[in-house]
């Protein structure tokens, strides 16, 4: 996988070289309680993801610590962001779960973001999930070539998110007929307002949030997918364009695979920056065994959430290094681009 840059072998003679300090930290969370911040409010693919591995990751934990879920909605996951970096205890006993867009809102929201995220303390990403773009079926439109010739209107949350952000990119990049409104609380509001005839589709949307929570809107032919965000084609939607593809420029391509890079981590958990190397140590083991661990995934079928391609905190540190090295000259020029719809 895309910036997959630490070998299983690694990870494994990691946990064998535990040192004495890391068994010192093994009574720490006796008795104690973690809380989980999620960036979405109650009752989405976020809290969802949060709920399910707080039930799971405790049993993981030395102590076997309590885990409650806060949530903490806002500015694309910037709220709580801010929050863990600045304020949150630096002891590991608070830990957060936000929107991916987080990889790179430093660089592409400089002066809402007021963290840096190479200083997180990244634990890992339970799943990846393409994004994917589709409109309503009463929609003037069938295929992404259409918007070159018909204006097509789409629900958004904030600059920063990705049905936004993608939207912008391909107005401006590529001169795509894609009017985003923005104000929505959530991707679960823009669904309702697609319905309600507000807007007329998303131009992205987890693919999950869609085979999964709506499938019947595929099965009923309610949905057009018109555009896919991944690097690769998914299995299902082989006749679906890759908006990577539109890319005829490396200064395109480079934009686009800044973007579209936080998909690999589409549900990512850290921890303040600083807390106990020990204790960040404890609480990736831990993750890692939650996501791999079979009563995690059944929990998961049953909530209707996919665990694909889940990522360690050697990963997560890797692929967000990685992005924050992106040139200075094509981060300027998307936030150029992302400046003029704020």
């Amino acid at each position: 996988m895309l910036f997959r840059l630490v070998a299983l072998a690694s990870l494994s003679m990691a946990s064998q070289l535990a040192s004495p300090g890391a068994r010192a930290q093994d009574d720490f969370y006796k008795g104690r309680q973690i809380r989980l911040v999620v960036s979405t409010d109650a009752g989405g693919a976020y809290d969802t993801y949060a709920r399910l591995l707080s039930q799971v990751m405790k049993e993981h934990i030395p102590g076997n610590p309590t885990i409650i879920v806060q949530n903490m909605p806002g500015a694309g996951g910037l709220k709580v962001a801010n929050y863990i970096a600045a304020t949150a205890p630096r002891d590991g006993t608070v830990i957060a779960s936000t929107h991916a867009s987080i990889l790179t809102a430093q660089l592409t929201s400089p002066g809402a973001a007021s963290f840096e995220a190479t200083r997180l303390s990244w634990i890992g990403s339970i799943t990846t999930d393409p994004y994917v773009g589709y409109v309503w079926y009463t929609a003037p439109i069938k295929t992404l070539a259409d918007t070159r010739t018909t204006e097509v209107v789409m629900g958004g949350v904030t600059v920063g998110t990705a049905g936004t952000d993608y939207g912008i990119l391909a107005h401006d990049l590529f001169g795509l007929k894609i009017r985003t409104v923005n104000g929505y609380k959530s991707s679960n509001d823009v669904k309702l307002a697609m319905e309600r005839g507000e807007v007329q589709g998303t131009f992205a949307n987890g693919w999950s949030s869609i085979r999964n929570a709506d499938s019947e809107w595929i099965r009923d032919g309610k949905i057009r997918i018109i555009v896919q965000h991944g690097f690769r084609p998914l299995p299902e939607l082989p006749d679906v364009p890759l908006f990577i593809s539109l890319a005829r420029t490396d200064a395109d391509r480079q934009a686009l695979m800044f973007m579209l890079a936080r998909q690999e981590a589409a549900k990512p958990y850290f921890a303040p920056p600083e807390i106990p190397a020990e204790r960040l140590a404890i609480l990736r083991r831990a993750f890692d065994a939650t996501v791999h661990d079979p009563r995690f995934r059944s929990l998961a079928a049953e909530a209707n959430v996919t665990v694909e391609g889940p990522m360690t905190g050697d990963e997560l540190s890797a692929l967000v290094a990685k992005v924050s090295q992106t040139p200075p000259e094509v981060i300027a020029r998307i936030n150029r681009m992302l400046a003029e719809k704020k």
